[in-house]
C-alpha cells in the first residue's frame, strides 16, 4: 500500500498516457486506490538512482499489475505492437510471488503480443476507457484489492448534448453561451451537468473541435453554477501546454473572483500572472483578477510582491501600473510599502509610474490601509 490506499501498477508507454491510462488512474482514484504511472510518481525512500530501480520499488509496493497494451508500433503486416517496457513489466510481475496471481492484461485489438507470454487479455478500446475501468474494478474487487461495494456507481452519459451546445456558439458569444447554459440547467439534473463539465473538459484534453467554442461552453455552464467546475480541473486547464487551455482557465478564475473572491486559488492565479514570459491573454486577465482581489483579499498582494521582486522591469513595471489601477479605484487598497519600494526601482519607467502612485496616496490617512485590512478595522 501507498498512502494508505492499494495499489495498482499501470504498465503503460507515454503514448498513450495521457489519453489511456491517466483516466483509468482517475478511475482507481474515485474507487480508493492509488494507480501507479511511474514515470509520473516520485521516486520511493531508499530507492536506487536507475530507472530499473524506480520500476522495481513500485512493482514491489504494489497489490496489483495492470497492462495496458496499446497500439504503439506498427509492424510490416499492419499489426501493432507494444512498446517493450510493458512487456518487460509483465515479465517481473510474473516473478513477484505477491503479483504473480494479479495480473490484468488489456490489449487493443490491433495489437500482438509475444508468443512466449499468450495471456488471458481484457479487449482495450481507447475510446470507451470507462467500460475498462469497470471491469478493473470488479477483478481488483474479486482478488480483495479493493472492498466488495454491493453496486458500483455506474458511469452514465450525461442527458446534455453537448454536440448540440458547440455547434451552436460562434467564437466571442460569451453571452449566448450562458444563456444556453441557464436554458440547459432549468431542463437537466445537477448530476447532468456535472457530467457535461467531464465531456468539454475531455474534448479539451483530446483536442476535439475548437478549444475556444469548448471553453465558451465550460465557462458558460460554470456561470450558472461555479461549483460544477473544480479548483483540480482549473489547475489541470492553467498548467496546460496549449494557450487556449490556459485562457479558459484565466476566465473560469475571472468569474469566480467576481461572486467569491475569497474561493480564488492565489497559486493558480499567480502561475498565470506572469507579464514577462507568459502569453498576454493569459497574463492581462490573470492580473486583472489580482486587482480586484486586491480590494477583498489582503493576501492578493503576495502576487504583486513577488512580482516586484522579479529581475525583469517589466514584471516590476506591470506592478506599478496594477498599482496606479488600484489608487484610482480605492487608493486605500493600495499597501504603500509596495508603493514606497517601486519609487525607488533602479528601473526609472517603474520608479516614475510609482512615484505616480505615492502622490496618489498622500491625501489619505496613514493608517488607512492598516486600518481597512487589519483585524480592527472595522
Amino acid at each position: 500500500m501507498l498512502y494508505g490506499q492499494p495499489v495498482v501498477f499501470l504498465s503503460c508507454s507515454e503514448k498513450f498516457k495521457r489519453t489511456v491510462a491517466r483516466p483509468i488512474r482517475d478511475g482507481l482514484s474515485d474507487a480508493g486506490s492509488h494507480g501507479t504511472i511511474v514515470s509520473d510518481e516520485p521516486a520511493l525512500p531508499r530507492t536506487g538512482w536507475t530507472a530499473d530501480d524506480k520500476v522495481e520499488s513500485y512493482l514491489d509496493a504494489s497489490d496489483a499489475f495492470l497492462a495496458l497494451c496499446t497500439a504503439d508500433n506498427e509492424l510490416a503486416d499492419g499489426t501493432f505492437e507494444c512498446r517493450q517496457n510493458i512487456i518487460s513489466e509483465i515479465e517481473r510481475a510474473r516473478k513477484k510471488p505477491h503479483l504473480r496471481d494479479r495480473i490484468m492484461i488489456f490489449k487493443a485489438a490491433s495489437v500482438r503480443l509475444p508468443s512466449n507470454i499468450n495471456p488471458i487479455f481484457e479487449h482495450l478500446d481507447p475510446g470507451d476507457i470507462d467500460a475498462a475501468i469497470g471491469l478493473i474494478l470488479r477483478q481488483l474487487e474479486i482478488w480483495g484489492v479493493i472492498a466488495s461495494k454491493a453496486s458500483l456507481p455506474s458511469i452514465r452519459k450525461s442527458a446534455i448534448d453537448i454536440n448540440s451546445l458547440v455547434s451552436s456558439i460562434n467564437l466571442g458569444d460569451h453571452d449566448k453561451a450562458a444563456r444556453l447554459a441557464y436554458d440547459t440547467a432549468l431542463e437537466t439534473t445537477r448530476a447532468d451537468q456535472l457530467q457535461a463539465i467531464e465531456n468539454l473538459l475531455a474534448r479539451l484534453r483530446n483536442n476535439i473541435g475548437d478549444p475556444h467554442i469548448v471553453s465558451h461552453v465550460l465557462e458558460g455552464l460554470s456561470r450558472i453554477d461555479h461549483s460544477l467546475v473544480s479548483p483540480d480541473a482549473i489547475e489541470e486547464l492553467s498548467l496546460s501546454p496549449n494557450t487556449e487551455h490556459r485562457i479558459a482557465a484565466i476566465f473560469l478564475l475571472w468569474d469566480l473572483a467576481e461572486v467569491s473572491p475569497g474561493q480564488v486559488p492565489l497559486g493558480i492565479l499567480g502561475r498565470l500572472a506572469r507579464p514577462a514570459d507568459e502569453d498576454w491573454y493569459v497574463q492581462a486577465p490573470a492580473l486583472a483578477i489580482t486587482k480586484l482581489l486586491m480590494l477583498h483579499r489582503k493576501h492578493a498582494r503576495l502576487i504583486l510582491d513577488r512580482l516586484a521582486r522579479s529581475s525583469n522591469p517589466k514584471d516590476r513595471h506591470e506592478v506599478a501600473d496594477a498599482l496606479a489601477d488600484l489608487a484610482s479605484v480605492d487608493a486605500s487598497a493600495v499597501p504603500p510599502d509596495l508603493a514606497n519600494q517601486l519609487e525607488k526601482d533602479r528601473d526609472p519607467l517603474v520608479a516614475s509610474k510609482a512615484h505616480e502612485v505615492v502622490n496618489a496616496l498622500k491625501s489619505l490617512p496613514k493608517e488607512a490601509y492598516e486600518k481597512r485590512f487589519g483585524p480592527f478595522g472595522i
